[in-house]
């Protein structure tokens, strides 16, 4: 189960569902009406054109990339890992600080805690699983 495969296969699916919808429509998908019944903002992302929406966008592009480099682009499933637990370690303190954001009555918090919560469960988990299929911290930041 929790082979390297298997891990890939996660991430790429992982990866590509948040870039996608990233990329297309954040509020639909993320906002605070989310399709999904899982919004990650209170607050509205907007268009491409506003800076929450465009760097939205961005990051959805970024993430297909990242995909794209391991489906198409020839990025083997080793460095696509070690891309995948980087990810995952760096972007915890960010994660932990917006779940913990706290909004008052006059200026309320953009982001929806519980969600942001679940999200950093996740996201430890999925960490703590790209460092076992590495082999450990050491061979994971080891270059290839």
């Amino acid at each position: 189960m929790l082979t390297q495969d298997n891990y890939v296969k996660a991430m790429q699916a992982y990866f590509g569902l948040f870039g996608v919808t990233l990329a297309t429509n954040p509020d639909y998908f993320w906002g605070a009406k989310s399709v999904f019944k899982f919004p990650y903002f209170a607050a509205t992302i907007g268009s491409a054109t506003t800076a929450s929406g465009f760097f939205a966008r961005f990051f959805g592009i970024a993430l297909i990339l990242i995909v794209l480099g391991s489906v198409r682009f020839g990025v083997s499933d080793r460095s696509f890992s070690k891309q995948a637990t980087g990810f995952h370690v760096l972007t915890t303190k960010i994660i932990y600080d917006v779940a913990n954001v706290v909004g008052t009555k006059k200026a309320p918090s953009p982001f929806v805690a519980q969600t942001w919560k679940v999200q950093l469960l996740v996201n430890i988990a999925l960490a703590a699983w790209g460092v076992k299929v590495a082999g450990g911290v050491q061979k994971l930041i080891k270059a290839d």
